[in-house]
């Protein structure tokens, strides 16, 4: 589904094709599910005939600011998107595709011609889930009806503070469906959630109201470092950094997923799948446990990292590199220097300092009675499920 930044990059292709220019031969499909909230006619009215001044997005929405109202508001669904004849690079993926080879495109909503120009746009959904409507109010007053007025702040506009994510991250949800929330903030699909939380070594299921003050910060600034880049680089997933997610994020289908340094990437079960690496983003062991306020806050990024807070997690943007072993000898009061080799005590001794607590540790239950096997029993069952009867059994324990 095309996001924030696509749908930014969609805008300002219509400002910079349209802006200005007088439609004319506009032709529309008489598609009532997409014209859920309007009629083919009416849009078709609104369009012939009128001078386009400007074209904006809100999130995920975006529309045309018309010479008089009323004005086209598009939300792209899952696969809408706006084509143009002479720009093959308009494409969702930001660059020239074998589909383009032959125009017009499948699936055609409605076909723009401008006045006394050779050029052509076309709004195409094979699947037909995106939804127009028509805006009858001034160019200001579009964010402020139904349904841009119920939409949360966007982030190319609007700048999200911590005391933002404070408010709304309050709720026993995951992370990945507060991020993904519109009434939360505008713009964010699967795969900017997805990559805001790996940059922000947090876990797609981890609870927003158990966030503290160094995970916040850790959100908020990997909402401004993936929309700038992301922005910057007018979204093209070929351009995006190597060490990203979203370079490695294909199909939850497929086996034998790794990012750039060789970590395995994983999904979620219990809620939408969400992509994450197990190694980086740690649900329990780091973020659990009673011990959670004593845990002094990081707000370091994952791409801002010096050293990595475990020794079997590694930064993403560095390779793996064997590192000198050096081994203490509890015989001696000094460390032995160089590379020296290691006997079965130095290779299975803990990590550095003590264990973070888990919620097993903590909440593990006792055995019940129930559970606990019982020796002294005259019948068992065997492999099969058949009772052995032990004969005479409690007669030999008492001769004993």
């Amino acid at each position: 589904m095309p996001e924030l930044v696509q749908v930014a990059r969609l805008a300002g292709r219509l400002k910079k094709y349209l802006a200005g220019r007088t439609l004319r031969d506009v032709t529309v499909l008489d598609d009532p599910v997409v014209f859920k909230y309007t009629t083919a006619n009416r849009f078709l009215h609104a369009m012939e005939g009128r001078t386009v001044l400007d074209a904006k997005s809100l999130g995920k929405y975006l529309w045309l600011e018309m010479d008089k109202p009323p004005h086209p508001l598009i939300h792209l669904g899952i696969s809408g998107w706006m084509f143009f004849k002479n720009d093959p690079y308009s494409h969702y993926y930001a660059r020239e595709m074998p589909e383009f080879t032959v125009w017009p495109p499948k699936g055609e909503i409605f076909h723009l011609k401008i006045h006394g120009s050779q050029d052509e746009a076309m709004f195409a959904d094979p699947r037909r889930l995106a939804r127009l409507r028509l805006m009858d109010c001034s160019p200001e007053d579009i964010p402020k009806k139904t349904p841009l007025s119920v939409l949360g702040p966007d982030p190319l506009h609007t700048e999200i503070t911590t005391e933002w994510l404070r408010q709304k991250f309050n709720k026993h949800v995951p992370a990945r469906i507060l991020l993904a929330s519109q009434e939360n903030i505008a713009g964010f699909g699967s795969w900017m959630s997805e990559e805001i939380l790996y940059q922000a070594r947090i876990h797609p299921e981890f609870q927003g109201r158990k966030f503290n003050d160094g995970q916040f910060e850790r959100v908020r600034k990997g909402i401004e470092y993936v929309v700038r880049t992301a922005h910057e680089v007018d979204s093209d997933f070929s351009q995006f950094p190597s060490h990203w997610l979203k370079s490695f994020r294909f199909d939850w289908r497929l086996q034998g997923q790794t990012v750039e340094n060789g970590e395995r990437v994983a999904y979620t079960k219990h809620i939408i799948k969400s992509a994450y690496v197990p190694s980086a983003q740690i649900k329990s062991r780091i973020e659990k446990g009673p011990d959670l306020k004593k845990i002094a806050p990081t707000t370091e990024l994952l791409f801002e990292m010096a050293d990595p807070p475990r020794t079997r997690f590694r930064l993403p943007n560095e390779p793996l590199k064997p590192k000198p072993i050096v081994v203490q000898d509890d015989g001696d009061d000094k460390i032995l220097g160089g590379i020296v080799e290691s006997d079965y005590k130095d290779v299975l001794a803990p990590l550095e300092g003590e264990r973070p607590l888990t919620a097993g540790d903590v909440h593990r239950p006792s055995p019940t009675k129930g559970s606990r096997m019982l020796p002294n029993l005259d019948a068992q069952r065997n492999v099969r499920g058949h009772w052995n009867l032990r004969k005479n059994w409690n007669v030999k324990t008492k001769r004993r």
